[in-house]
């Protein structure tokens, strides 16, 4: 039975240059290999950031319950200038792996098909085991949801699922997410009366009702927060008028905004919320509104449950670390998987998106061994 290491396998994913949703062939590649070691692998097709479909891959070993699943995405981040060594040569240095993707997350696909065919080989079991690439986590998240409407559509069902994203900080396992916090973008525009700034009470003025609008959202606690999810937060992150004399009262000002929002929440609930607030400060001075929503993601959390202490007490065994279970960071295709219960655990997080991304050896070498470790207890 073929084996892969996990360094020479990241090596060769870091090579395929898929910025955004270019496949330049890496799924057939990453079909290949799973095939050899006894996966079905099956292409799905969803909307692309060109004129071409994005490629993601399903692939299973095994037809029987309990089904454990990994899910993680090939596509990287752009930001390619500059770099000391080229980002997609994939250069072993110092004890380092250079590359865009060796942390997020082509890094982390490589330490779990490399424990997979490990595992396979040294063991018989009984059980499924499944691996969920998406081409676009980074862009538009449709990979995720079309995998996931095909599971439905074939009627398989996941136990569990690990999520591979770089979850770690100062070091491998200190840190393991059970969820993620939603994330909502919203636009709000103001609409007054123009006028001359000369002659007070002529006119209505947007930008006064848009700051009191921004210092009254800016000042409502929206929760206390959770156990392990912080209190949701509000941003302004644009304002804009579009006014070109100083002496003249605009007709229109708006805002955008990101909120990230903790599992008291629900981003439908959570509008109604921001919305009377709004409008309530609008109608007092006398203006209208138009309120534009944009939902990446709804908050969720997996219940700490046997396997997440199972996974915990494996990482306190192989690097000595007492994980930290938490729900930082933005949005992941995690947030697709509807109730299925999972965790992210992945390598650091410590170059990811950044100009020369490396990863150490040595974290790849424990992160192979937990993924392994995970699998042997699991079955």
């Amino acid at each position: 039975m073929k084996t892969y290491n996990e360094v020479k396998l990241a090596q060769e994913l870091i090579r395929f240059p898929s910025v955004k949703t270019e496949d330049k062939g890496i799924m057939k590649f990453l079909s290949r290999r799973l095939s050899a070691i006894g996966f079905k692998c099956t292409i799905i097709k969803s909307k692309g950031t060109g004129p071409k479909p994005a490629l993601n891959l399903y692939a299973r070993f095994g037809k029987s319950k309990p089904h454990i699943n990994f899910l993680g995405h090939t596509d990287v981040v752009a930001n390619l200038n500059n770099w000391k060594i080229s980002p997609f040569k994939a250069v072993v240095k110092n004890g380092y792996l250079n590359g865009r993707g060796s942390q997020d997350m082509k890094g982390g696909i490589a330490c779990w098909i490399s424990a997979v065919s490990n595992f396979i080989k040294n063991n018989k079991f009984n059980g499924s085991i499944s691996i969920i690439i998406t081409a676009d986590e980074e862009t538009t998240g449709l990979g995720a949801p079309a995998i996931m409407k095909y599971l439905r559509k074939k009627g398989e069902k996941i136990d569990f699922s690990v999520v591979g994203e770089p979850s770690s900080n100062k070091s491998v396992g200190d840190e393991i997410r059970i969820g993620r916090r939603g994330s909502m973008n919203g636009i709000v525009t103001i609409y007054g009366k123009s006028g001359h700034s000369a002659f007070a009470g002529t006119y209505i003025n947007p930008c006064t009702a848009l700051a009191k609008i921004i210092a009254k959202l800016k000042s409502s606690s929206l929760d206390n927060g959770t156990k392990f999810m912080p209190p949701s937060n509000l941003e302004f992150t644009k304002m804009n008028v579009d006014n070109l004399s100083e002496n003249v009262i605009p007709q229109s000002a708006s805002a955008k905004f990101n909120i990230r929002f903790n599992s008291k929440h629900k981003s439908a609930s959570l509008k109604k919320k921001l919305n009377k607030i709004i409008n309530a400060v609008a109608k007092k001075e006398k203006c209208k509104t138009r309120i534009e929503y944009r939902v990446s993601g709804e908050a969720f959390y997996t219940q700490p449950n046997k396997e997440i202490y199972m996974v915990k007490k494996i990482v306190k065994k192989i690097t000595g670390n007492s994980a930290k279970l938490n729900c930082r960071g933005g949005t992941s295709d995690s947030r697709f998987l509807g109730s299925i219960p999972r965790l992210e655990l992945g390598l650091r997080n410590t170059t990811i998106h950044m100009v020369d991304e490396r990863s150490p050896i040595s974290d790849l070498k424990k992160l192979t061994k937990i993924y392994y470790n995970i699998l042997e207890n699991y079955f």
